[in-house]
């Protein structure tokens, strides 16, 4: 069954806390020295790490599903990606941050590491704060998922999640109808589902659609 790529909003932000992590590795002789911008940098970060969850939760969507549930609807799946589009997308980006990098190397070397112990503990605790609340979240709805948005695609990955009116009895096969074209489908679930119920594609293989029927009130997807 065709499914759009997808990734773990509590992978991302591990990794990320990972990299902080690192970066206070590197100056861990310098922490004591400025405990200043160590707690400085913890309660900024926690601060905009319940700020980002906040916006993140807004953003969730399909809780109410029984299949693929708790969905962020994204274009990229994590900032490596973006990098690397923004790259392929003007060959002349990588001078300037390359140039932007450089800096911030030359500005911490001469600045006694005061923003690289900043950088470091504030991106650590906000992303604790963000992976706490995560790890809350999943304990009572199930995993927590970024996902490619694929409004807008063609082929067979561009018909997830779509709506479908049913046409012909799903016994759990049979047939529905999307913008005006027949397709063969089958209920996910197995069980029967009406000629004119709405449904929705949750996978396909081939020519055929599985699908599952709609929640009793649907809301549109918000913009990711």
């Amino acid at each position: 069954m065709a499914l759009v790529k997808q990734v773990r909003v509590l992978r991302n932000a591990v990794c990320l806390g990972v990299l902080c992590i690192l970066v206070l590795w590197l100056v861990r002789h310098r922490l004591w020295e400025h405990r200043g911008a160590l707690g400085l940098g913890v309660v900024a970060g926690e601060i905009s790490g319940w700020l980002w969850w906040r916006h993140l939760s807004r953003t969730i969507v399909r809780r109410d599903r029984r299949y693929e549930r708790n969905k962020i609807l994204v274009h990229y799946l994590s900032i490596v990606e973006v990098a690397i589009a923004a790259a392929a997308y003007n060959h002349y980006l990588p001078i300037p941050l390359g140039v932007i990098l450089l800096t911030v190397v030359w500005f911490t070397s001469f600045s006694s590491h005061w923003w690289t112990v900043f950088i470091g503990s504030s991106g650590l605790a906000g992303l604790g704060v963000l992976a706490g609340c995560i790890i809350r979240y999943e304990r009572y709805h199930g995993p927590l998922y970024y996902q490619y948005d694929n409004d807008g695609w063609s082929g067979a990955e561009g018909m997830l999640y779509q709506r479908a009116t049913v046409v012909q009895p799903l016994t759990p096969a049979g047939k529905v109808k999307i913008q005006g074209v027949l397709w063969n489908a089958v209920s996910l679930s197995g069980e029967t589902i009406d000629v004119g119920a709405q449904v929705e594609v949750i996978s396909s293989e081939r020519l055929t659609l599985y699908v599952d029927r709609l929640p009793p009130q649907t809301e549109p997807r918000p913009a990711s």
